[in-house]
């Protein structure tokens, strides 16, 4: 259990601040419902799995992973103040977890699934 706990304390670190070339929001994604609504199909797609369907971190994939998925819902990740580190995490992954990169994904799509994390 500890070493969960420690992964979970480190990962909230690191989403908390400890990023100083977190990427500016674009104005208006955040509040645009067409970014919201395209987010929802790219983390149907491709989250849902892991983090669950909404967002709360109880995925299929849950039980095999450790530590487990983000609770989404939850701040840093539900917070707009981390919205550009939420992105990066998205982009790069999250070390030491198996959050992995989307290099797949282009910028847009990120901002489209960070706004619609932030409405969940």
């Amino acid at each position: 259990m500890w070493p969960a706990v420690i992964m979970l304390c480190a990962i909230s670190l690191i989403i908390s601040g400890c990023e100083p070339n977190a990427p500016d929001v674009p104005a208006g994604v955040l509040t645009s419902h067409e970014a919201q609504a395209a987010g929802a199909v790219i983390f149907a797609a491709n989250c849902a799995i892991c983090h669950g369907t909404n967002g709360d971190g109880r995925g299929l994939r849950r039980a095999a992973m450790i530590p487990p998925p983000a609770n989404l819902t939850l701040p840093p990740w539900s917070s707009a103040s981390n919205a550009g580190r939420t992105f990066l995490a998205i982009r790069n992954g999250v070390p030491r977890t198996a959050m992995t990169s989307w290099p797949t994904l282009s910028d847009r799509d990120i901002w489209n699934v960070v706004a619609y994390i932030q409405v969940e």
